[in-house]
């Protein structure tokens, strides 16, 4: 009996390592599909992380772009104050200096006023002098002319 129960045996030993052989040849290639699955995500992740370094990096150049700008604009903003506050005193400067100039020419136009006016009093003055003078003149003549007159009789 032990011979006949053999080959039965034997089949169900056969059978049991085939399923045993099948469900461990399915679970090997599920795990085969995760591991390219997680394989191919890895390799996404690391195409991610290098492309979001590359941005970051770019961001960073971007910053330094902009932190650079900012100094330069302040600067310039700073410069551009300084010269507003010289231009602004230059400015009340020669405003100061135009008033001067403007009452001393208000000055000067009234002395010049007042010197037309002496010359005017002088040229009337020699005038009415020459006018005298040409009347002692003729006056003088003719006394000279009497003194002629009476010396020659």
């Amino acid at each position: 009996m032990k011979a006949r129960l053999l080959p039965f045996l034997n089949a169900a030993g056969c059978i049991a390592l085939t399923v045993l052989v099948t469900v461990q040849w399915r679970n090997e290639h599920r795990l085969r599909l995760v591991n390219q699955d997680l394989r191919k995500q890895i390799s996404a992740a690391g195409t991610k992380a290098a492309g979001d370094a590359r941005h970051r990096a770019a961001l960073e150049r971007d910053i330094a772009l902009l932190k650079e700008s900012l100094e330069v604009t302040q600067l310039a903003a700073e410069k551009s104050a300084a010269d507003a506050e010289t231009f602004a005193a230059a400015l009340q400067q020669q405003e100061t200096t135009n008033q001067t100039l403007t009452a001393e020419l208000a000055a000067a136009r009234e002395q010049v006023a007042a010197w037309e006016q002496a010359v005017a009093q002088r040229d009337q003055r020699i005038k009415t002098l020459d006018t005298e003078l040409a009347r002692t003149r003729q006056r003088l003549e003719e006394a000279i002319a009497r003194l002629k007159e009476a010396g020659a009789r």
